[in-house]
């Protein structure tokens, strides 16, 4: 299941001393123990409050925040504040040369969605670990995130891929964050009807 680039990340990330996790469309493959569709980088899933350790961490990388389409350098010690999140990392002599950090947002007992912190959930359900070893963020929070664009090329597939695999609980959480979020969506009639 594991790539050559999942390979490399396991190992780049082996010594990282907190909590990490493959987000975005690699997390729902992994979760599925198969390769449904190509990805074109591996995102990672970082806590905000770890910053400082990330950056540390990825020392002789390039550093970079993106944010609305601008690219600013990450300046060491520089503490990054919401609404950015994105962290783009390069290395011309790493394979992969390219890794993507989002920081997410907690508290000292839960996950919290970064769009709307009322929506939660428990660090144990929101960082899994796949069948083959690597930590993942949950599925239905990574659908969550894709809900906000959700007919987006590969959006409607990972929904339909990932749906029948998610437990009772993992549906009931997705279809109350997207109320929260969205109070409409045209996931939720999805769900509703699963859960007859």
């Amino acid at each position: 299941m594991l790539s050559s680039e999942l390979e490399s990340v396991m190992h780049l990330m082996s010594d990282y001393p907190a909590q990490w996790a493959v987000c975005g469309g690699w997390a729902l493959d992994l979760f599925l123990n198969r390769v449904t569709r190509s990805h074109k980088d591996i995102d990672l899933s970082i806590l905000r409050k770890d910053q400082a350790l990330i950056q540390a961490h990825m020392n002789g990388w390039t550093l970079e925040i993106a944010h609305q389409g601008q690219m600013f350098p990450w300046k060491n010690g520089q503490i990054i504040e919401l609404p950015m999140h994105t962290i783009w990392c390069r290395h011309p002599n790493h394979d992969p040369d390219f890794v993507e950090f989002l920081l997410d947002e907690a508290d000292n007992t839960h996950y919290r969605f970064r769009h709307n912190p009322a929506i939660k959930a428990e660090f144990n359900q929101a960082f899994l670990t796949s069948p083959s070893g690597v930590p993942i963020l949950a599925p239905e929070i990574v659908l969550l995130y894709k809900a906000k664009r959700p007919q987006v090329e590969n959006t409607p597939t990972d929904f339909a891929h990932i749906l029948p695999h998610l437990s009772n609980h993992q549906c009931e959480w997705l279809h109350s964050g997207l109320q929260q979020q969205h109070g409409t969506h045209p996931w939720l009639h999805t769900l509703e009807s699963i859960s007859q």
